[in-house]
C-alpha cells in the first residue's frame, strides 16, 4: 500500500533541535519502503511516498519524530489503479 507523508517541521524548532532531529534521521535512514522523499525549498518540511503492507510500519517509523514534526499520512493509489473505481463510479 501506498502512503502519501506530508511533514512540517515544528515552528519552536532551535538549531539544537534541528541538530538532534537530523541526528535521530541519520540513525534511522529513510523510512521503510521509502520511494521517494522530498523536501520544500522553503525550510518548512517535506513529502515522503512509502511502500508499506501496513500502516503500523510506518506509525512505528515516525513517532520518534513526533516532537520536531507534525505529519499528515495519507493512503495513496497510483493513477492506473484508480481509474477502474472512477470509471466504475461515473457509469463508464
Amino acid at each position: 500500500m501506498l502512503f502519501v507523508t506530508n511533514y512540517t517541521l515544528k515552528p519552536h524548532l532551535t538549531k539544537s533541535d534541528s541538530k538532534a532531529l537530523m541526528d535521530e534521521f541519520g540513525k534511522r535512514g529513510g523510512a521503510p519502503g521509502e520511494v521517494a522523499h522530498y523536501v520544500r525549498i522553503d525550510g518548512s518540511g517535506g513529502v515522503t511516498i512509502t511502500d508499506n503492507e501496513d500502516a503500523a510500519t510506518l506509525y512505528a517509523y515516525v513517532l520518534p519524530f513526533a516532537e520536531y514534526m507534525d505529519f499528515d499520512v495519507c493512503p495513496a493509489l497510483k493513477i492506473d489503479d484508480a481509474v477502474g473505481p472512477i470509471l466504475s463510479w461515473l457509469g463508464g
